[in-house]
């Protein structure tokens, strides 16, 4: 049989209030910041999975900044071979214009100033930059990669590239990685292929039409035509590559922010509280620890004392 003192009555009193007083504490706390765990000792399961969900909402949040950046990287590309093309359609209808027999050689001359002008443009067009980079020069994207060489003697004129082929890999996803940019070696120096399979460039084009132009050779004026067809041509067809990568990226940023949806919301159901279900549990609690209160200052009255006053 076991003897209970008044001290040992008193310690549980007090170790069952202070019980009902963290139980209390807990489910204000709850109600304070709106979350069922607070720290791993509240239910260390439940910790561990919304640990894990916040860690693939944090990778999804970086590869949802990755497609955004690539897809804006792309964007910038398509827009300037968009100004390339219209560049090519006007040198072209001046072409056409000056293939004309009849056209005098002060006109002849002043196309081929036109032409000079849209050289200049096509250039600037090569060395467009998105975001402080520039979008074709490869990996090189700090330096510019098409240079104007005024030496009609060396091989590289009329324009240099000092770009390279490199590739720019964004990562959309674990493993799977879009490349977003076209050298522009591909695009403006390979752009035209002979009939004995040598390439030139659409500087070299643009060259070739000003200087007939400026010359008055209406049949080297009228050789480029189909030059400035292929070019076009070959301009459309990375642009339609680079489209069909920009849906790939807007399909994938679609799908990742239903993930994303479908995550927070598992998440949200395993760590946020029911205000309501948790406002009745506080106040449960509440009268609980008043009647504990309640009912060990009757049990912690009398003592020894008491009697021998």
């Amino acid at each position: 049989m076991v003897r209970i003192t008044n001290r040992m009555l008193g310690q549980n009193v007090v170790r069952n209030i202070n019980r009902n007083l963290d139980n209390m504490y807990r489910t204000q706390e709850q109600m304070s910041t709106g979350k069922r765990v607070n720290r791993p000792s509240d239910d260390p399961i439940v910790v561990a999975r919304v640990l894990a969900f916040k860690t693939s909402i944090a990778a999804n949040d970086q590869y949802k900044k990755n497609m955004e950046d690539a897809r804006g990287w792309l964007d910038a590309s398509e827009r300037a071979l968009g100004m390339a093309t219209d560049v090519l359609q006007r040198a072209r209808e001046l072409a056409v214009y000056g293939s004309n027999g009849t056209m005098p050689e002060e006109s002849m001359r002043a196309l081929g100033q036109e032409v000079d002008q849209l050289l200049d443009e096509m250039v600037q067009v090569a060395n467009t930059s998105y975001g402080g980079r520039y979008v074709f020069g490869g990996t090189y994207t700090t330096a510019t990669p098409f240079v104007k060489v005024s030496d009609t003697t060396s091989p590289d004129y009329p324009v240099r590239y000092e770009g390279n082929s490199g590739r720019l890999n964004w990562e959309m996803a674990p493993e799977v990685v879009v490349a977003v940019n076209e050298d522009g070696e591909k695009i403006f120096k390979n752009a035209i292929k002979d009939n004995a399979g040598v390439t030139s460039s659409i500087f070299d084009l643009l060259t070739e039409l000003r200087d007939a132009l400026n010359n008055g050779n209406n049949t080297a004026v009228s050789n480029t035509l189909g030059k400035f067809d292929q070019a076009i041509d070959h301009i459309l067809n990375i642009r339609a590559t680079m489209g069909a990568k920009s849906n790939r990226l807007e399909m994938a940023m679609s799908r990742l922010d239903d993930t994303q949806i479908g995550l927070t919301s598992t998440m949200s159901k395993l760590e946020d509280v029911d205000l309501a279900e948790t406002v009745m549990n506080y106040k449960n609690r509440e009268n609980v620890y008043r009647a504990s209160l309640a009912t060990g200052a009757m049990v912690l009255q009398p003592s020894l004392i008491d009697y021998l006053r």
